[in-house]
């Protein structure tokens, strides 16, 4: 039995499928709203000129049509968001009838189409955005709030795999009996021996050394919350896409190929709000840049089905942002933390690198996974490897 296999995924109808969706979409947006909410003031007490920036921009967004656009996405969002928590509540926590199914369904989507309408009435407003995220490289307390909102996410999928799925949360993991922790914690050093590697051929063969950005009384703090909490966003993100998106298309497709290209797409869209994202689409190359996500993406499917599970996946991606974050980052990185190193950023080479190094990443660990044996068809299942 393999991580994709049908019997891994409890009940496979497609509406049970858009209302776990719908539910792990609603907590990380209702827990993002949260925990960013106080960032306005901590901007106006930290930087006073960004936040005098932040309101002109806010003001003159209002006087635009894209503001009319925003609000009324929002009222289509809270709409759709009170008929589906009706329906859905209704449906899955007390009888299974036909019309709460069907009012829990119109209401996902009507939710969806007025985020959608709300996002798009804010692409004018990207720059306001990027001011008020610099917050997060200013406060330590912004940075712990701004993690804190991937959390939220499991929790609603956990809850609708639970109460929807009626599987045991070990299955949305791995494969096997229970989390291989040996095997993330393998993957996590081997990306970072590579990114290590990579950052000491790029400054002694390449010729681009890092400038040292080091202070003690700034770094400690962020490093602590990095250590912390990013395995944990890391992990969210693994959890979310490659596994219960991936497992969910898989059957709605019946191949999993297709469900690693469309999974890898949608990990690629949710980025096209970074900053290098940004500076792509004004330099004209945003395919090339947006590339490195799209191959992060499918690199991570690769390694589930090395592993038979997440755990490989989830390794690779903590390391690679602890890294960043930690270690070597650039000016206006999505992640602002004061690190050792920073770099000039250049996000064409950069998303050539981040393929190269993916690359390397996926070879080592096929290696060390060479002795992969089929799984039993059925019973507990225990991977030796990580004894």
């Amino acid at each position: 039995m393999h991580y994709y296999d049908r019997e891994q995924n409890g009940s496979v109808r497609w509406y049970d499928w858009i209302a776990v969706f719908w539910l792990t979409v609603m907590t990380w947006v209702i827990g993002q709203m949260a925990f960013t909410m106080p960032f306005v003031s901590m901007l106006e007490e930290l930087d006073p000129e960004a936040a005098q920036q932040l309101n002109e921009l806010s003001m003159a967004f209002m006087e635009t049509g894209d503001a009319a656009v925003t609000g009324l996405g929002g009222i289509l969002f809270l709409t759709g968001l009170i008929m589906a928590a009706i329906g859905y509540g209704i449906h899955y926590l007390g009888e299974r009838g036909k019309s709460s199914q069907i009012v829990g369904l119109i209401g996902a989507v009507i939710t969806f189409l007025g985020g959608g309408l709300y996002l798009a009435g804010m692409g004018e407003f990207g720059e306001a955005n990027t001011i008020l995220m610099s917050v997060i490289g200013l406060s330590p307390v912004a940075y712990l709030l701004m993690l804190l909102t991937f959390p939220a996410a499991l929790v609603g999928l956990y809850l609708g795999w639970k109460i929807v799925h009626a599987m045991p949360l070990t299955k949305l993991h791995t494969a096997w009996s229970g989390f291989r922790w040996t095997r993330a914690a393998q993957a996590f050093a081997i990306m970072w021996a590579v990114l290590a590697s990579y950052g000491l051929i790029a400054t002694f063969i390449m010729g681009s050394p890092p400038e040292m950005v080091f202070d003690a009384s700034r770094f400690l703090p962020f490093a602590f919350l990095s250590i912390l909490l990013l395995p944990v966003q890391s992990a969210t993100e693994e959890i979310v896409v490659r596994g219960y998106m991936n497992k969910g298309l898989t059957h709605w497709f019946g191949n999993k190929w297709v469900a690693f290209v469309l999974t890898s797409g949608l990990f690629t869209v949710l980025h096209l709000a970074n900053p290098e994202a940004q500076a792509g689409a004004e330099a004209g190359n945003l395919p090339i840049v947006m590339s490195g996500y799209f191959f992060f993406g499918f690199a991570a499917c690769l390694m589930v089905l090395i592993d038979d599970g997440l755990e490989s996946a989830i390794g690779v991606h903590a390391g690679n942002n602890t890294f960043v974050a930690i270690f070597v980052n650039y000016e206006n990185s999505v992640l602002p933390t004061p690190s050792v190193w920073q770099v000039q950023a250049d996000p064409t080479s950069d998303s050539i690198s981040t393929i190269l190094i993916l690359c390397v990443v996926l070879g080592l660990l096929y290696v060390t996974r060479t002795r992969r044996r089929a799984l039993p068809t059925a019973g507990p299942t225990t991977d030796p490897s990580s004894l």
